[in-house]
């Protein structure tokens, strides 16, 4: 075991990174305790390598994805839950993009488009519209520019708005 210094600065550590790297493991996996589990892991395993790397925010978020993408590997083949076999079936349906009516469809419909997205434009949006990462930390986590988030966000918004304007068309000749 560590001094007691060696203790507190380990607690400071954790407490300022423990919280993104969280919500960053948490994009990935989907689920609340897998991404608690993920981040806890990676500190038990820096605290017993007693290394400092050179680039430790850099070290500690390449580690979360890439712990997370282990993960999602070793899980891979699980079944599908209920929920996303009817998502599956909505978003196969032929039809469904002409009839979508309900707010659980329209919700549907949007994370369909969303996943239609390129990879990594899909991952700023993600990271921006659901996770509320602001413009700089996101430019930050994925070493691109503040001007690259922003273009990524708007060509994101643009896909989906021209993808849904039979919607807000269909809205309006209804009322």
């Amino acid at each position: 075991m560590g001094s007691n210094k060696e203790l507190v600065n380990f607690e400071v550590l954790y407490k300022r990174w423990s919280g993104m790297l969280h919500q960053y493991a948490l994009y990935f996996v989907k689920d609340e305790e897998a991404a608690a589990s993920l981040v806890n892991d990676l500190f038990v395993q820096l605290w017993f390598n007693k290394t400092s790397p050179d680039n430790l925010k850099g070290y500690l978020f390449r580690a979360i994805k890439n712990s997370a993408l282990n993960y999602l590997k070793q899980y891979k083949n699980n079944s599908l839950t209920l929920l996303e076999q009817d998502d599956l079936t909505a978003i196969s349906d032929l039809s469904f993009a002409d009839e979508v009516t309900s707010e659980s469809e329209q919700l549907v419909f949007l994370h369909f488009l969303i996943s239609k997205l390129p990879e990594r434009r899909q991952l700023v949006f993600k990271m921006h519209r659901i996770e509320g990462f602001s413009y700089a930390e996101i430019a930050e986590l994925l070493q691109i520019s503040v001007r690259t988030v922003e273009d990524h966000l708007s060509k994101s918004m643009q896909f989906i708005y021209d993808r849904s304007q039979h919607l807000i068309h269909r809205k309006l000749t209804e009322a």
